[in-house]
């Protein structure tokens, strides 16, 4: 299997898990916290989009969703529906970036993976060592 294949793989699992995870899912019920110190679906999207954001950078392509809103996917939780992100808007845009992002994945050629590009952890890593990364947080979120 080769690196592209495994990425594939990986952020197509991404996707397929939270589709069914948001499937039927109303943006009521987005707002709804699991325990104590969970945080509902509506904030997990909204993270996962605005990572994704930054995966699609990394892949030069578009974002999934320039908003305003996803600012509130940072550390803090969303508690209240003054604060939530327009759930349809950003079930469908998430959903909706799968096969743009997929077909990049695959496009990826050697030399671009081994491009040395800045480290979230500081200096440097390269291009799949960023994106194993990335591939690594959307699942811990998606799960």
């Amino acid at each position: 299997m080769t690196v592209q294949e495994m990425l594939d793989q990986h952020f197509g699992i991404v996707y397929d898990v939270v589709a069914m995870n948001v499937e039927g899912m109303t943006h009521e019920q987005s707002l709804a916290r699991p325990s104590e110190g969970g945080n509902c679906a509506n904030w997990i999207l909204g993270h996962l989009t605005d990572v994704h954001n930054g995966l699609m950078q990394v892949l030069g392509e578009d974002p999934v969703w320039e908003s305003d809103q996803l600012a509130r996917a940072g550390f803090d939780p969303i508690e209240d529906p003054e604060s939530a992100i327009d759930w349809n808007t950003l079930r469908d845009r998430f959903l909706g970036s799968r096969e743009r992002c997929l077909a990049a994945v695959r496009a990826l050629t050697d030399d671009a993976l081994a491009d040395e590009l800045p480290s979230p952890f500081g200096g440097t890593t390269s291009r799949a060592g960023l994106l194993t990364i990335l591939a690594f947080h959307q699942s811990y979120h998606a799960g």
